[in-house]
C-alpha cells in the first residue's frame, strides 16, 4: 500500500523496521529530501534524517508502541542528543502511541516536534508533516477522547 492509505490498526501491527519505512513514505510524499532510515543498533539516537521541503535538516525517532504504552520522557531527551548528535536542524518524535505529560512537556520546551497517535493519524491521511507543528504541544485530547481512549485500550 502506498503511503497514507493504511489504518492505524495496520500500523499498530508493523514491525519496527516496517514502521520506519512507512515514516520515511509519508516524508518523502510530503516533499521532504535526502530520507533514508538509518535505525537499528548503533543508530545514534535516529531512526530517519532527510531535508524538510524547506531545506532544513532532520532527525526523526521512531516508536511503534502498543496504543496503551506512553512515551517517556528519557526517550524525548535521547532525541534531544540525536539532534546535537547529527547537527539536524529540526528533532520530530513519531510514535503510534502517546506522551506521558513529562515527555510532551520536554518536547514542546525544546523546540520537538512530538507526533503521538492522533497527530500521526492526521498525518497519515494526508496532513502535512510541516503542518503538524501548529498543534506540537497542545496536548492529546479532551476529557471525553481520554475517556472513549480508556475504555478501548484500558
Amino acid at each position: 500500500m502506498r503511503a497514507g492509505q493504511r489504518t492505524l490498526a495496520e500500523v499498530d501491527v508493523m514491525t519496527g523496521t516496517e514502521f520506519e519505512d512507512f515514516v520515511v513514505e509519508l516524508c518523502r510524499r510530503d516533499g521532504c529530501t535526502d530520507v533514508r532510515r538509518v535505525g537499528g543498533s548503533h543508530d545514534n539516537g535516529a531512526d530517519v534524517l532527510g531535508r524538510l521541503p524547506d531545506g532544513r535538516s532532520m532527525v526523526i525517532q521512531c516508536k511503534r508502541y502498543a496504543p496503551k504504552r506512553k512515551i517517556p520522557s528519557r526517550e524525548v531527551r535521547d532525541l534531544l542528543g540525536a539532534k546535537v548528535h547529527f547537527k539536524a536542524d529540526v528533532a520530530i518524535f513519531v510514535a503510534t502511541t502517546y506522551f506521558s505529560g513529562p515527555a510532551e512537556k520536554f518536547a514542546a520546551e525544546n523546540d520537538i516536534l512530538a507526533v503521538h497517535r492522533d497527530h500521526f493519524g492526521l498525518w497519515n491521511n494526508g496532513a502535512s508533516l510541516p503542518s503538524l507543528r501548529a498543534v506540537n504541544g497542545l496536548g492529546q485530547g479532551d476529557r471525553r477522547h481520554r475517556e472513549r481512549w480508556k475504555e478501548t485500550y484500558g
